[in-house]
């Protein structure tokens, strides 16, 4: 009974380390480079995103840039991420305006999204920027200021 007991504790000790290992401990920050200048990392945490009609499961790192805003990067672990970016898309099918632009940076193309919001009775624009991995979809953003949301992007290295 107790070799019993003991294997099943060590099989979820490695469990739990092995874990700890491949998915970190949720204190590491998505940039993998230094913060951009003006960048203080808050915090990470699990979270739902909205993409499409659906809520997703993501790790959200939380930022704040040198004008007070806060700029998040969540990733979406999936096995189609191109697809969740279709979706994602969807959301804008009935703009007015032209919402992506394509842009380069690390390697690869990602999209930048233009939505805007009323503050103080004025439309301001929002930039927010996705890209699909290997095995998730990236966002960036939202921001006013456009060079943040790259910047923190690119911090990514992903």
């Amino acid at each position: 009974m107790s070799n019993k007991i003991i294997l099943l504790v060590v099989l979820l000790v490695t469990a739990v380390f092995i874990s700890g290992c491949i998915y970190g401990n949720g204190d590491e920050p998505a940039p993998n480079n230094d913060l951009p200048d003006g960048f203080t990392y808050l915090g990470t945490h699990e979270t739902y995103v909205e993409i499409g009609d659906t809520n997703m499961a993501a790790v959200e790192d939380i930022y704040r840039n040198k004008i007070g805003e806060d700029i998040y990067v969540q990733v979406i672990e999936s096995d189609n991420p191109d697809g969740l970016i279709t979706m994602f898309k969807s959301h804008y099918k009935d703009a007015n305006y032209e919402p992506f632009k394509d842009i380069r940076f690390n390697g690869h193309i990602a999209t930048q999204v233009k939505d805007y919001m009323v503050i103080n009775g004025t439309q301001e624009p929002r930039y927010t920027i996705i890209w699909a991995t290997e095995n998730s979809l990236m966002i960036v953003g939202s921001s006013k200021n456009e060079k943040d949301v790259l910047d923190m992007a690119i911090a990514t290295g992903s």
